[in-house]
């Protein structure tokens, strides 16, 4: 398996994870929502369970996001090579090395620490369309492509 690869598994791992972790969180405030038994204190079960709702919301909208970044992963060839960064690069730069697919942030693979970013990101919509070789300005630092995969 190649790092790439590799890195790819990895991210979609991690996204897999939110989505568990979402529909976990619906179902948990699902739970509550129908554990919580209507009592004299009226008020108090309606309050729990528009709170129940408020966070069922919020877990759905998680889950969504999740699932558009599983979709971004999913049409990622990691084998494919460009001569141009696109979605699917792996780019090793000046300032760091770099994974254009979905925002994750920065991540580290055995010993290599590297930026899982969108290419609709500010340094993503640098970076798309350059080539080996080619360098700009980000954040008041040079940056220079050294290699692209």
């Amino acid at each position: 398996m190649t790092f790439k690869e590799e890195l790819l598994t990895h991210c979609q791992q991690l996204v897999d994870n939110r989505i568990t972790l979402a529909k976990k969180l619906i179902a948990e405030a699902q739970h509550a929502a129908n554990q919580d038994s209507k009592s004299s204190m009226g008020d108090k079960y309606e309050t729990t369970r528009e709170m129940m709702a408020l966070e069922m919301r919020k877990a759905s909208e998680q889950l969504q996001e999740a699932s558009k970044l599983k979709k971004v992963l999913s049409s990622i060839n990691p084998i494919q090579h460009s001569s141009k960064v696109g979605i699917g690069s792996l780019i090793e730069t000046s300032i760091g090395d770099f994974f254009v697919s979905v925002s994750l942030g920065k991540i580290d693979i055995g010993k290599r620490e590297l930026f899982v970013l969108s290419a609709v990101s500010p340094l993503g919509k640098m970076l798309v369309d350059k080539q080996v070789g080619d360098a700009f300005e980000f954040n008041k630092q040079q940056v220079k492509i050294n290699s692209l995969a």
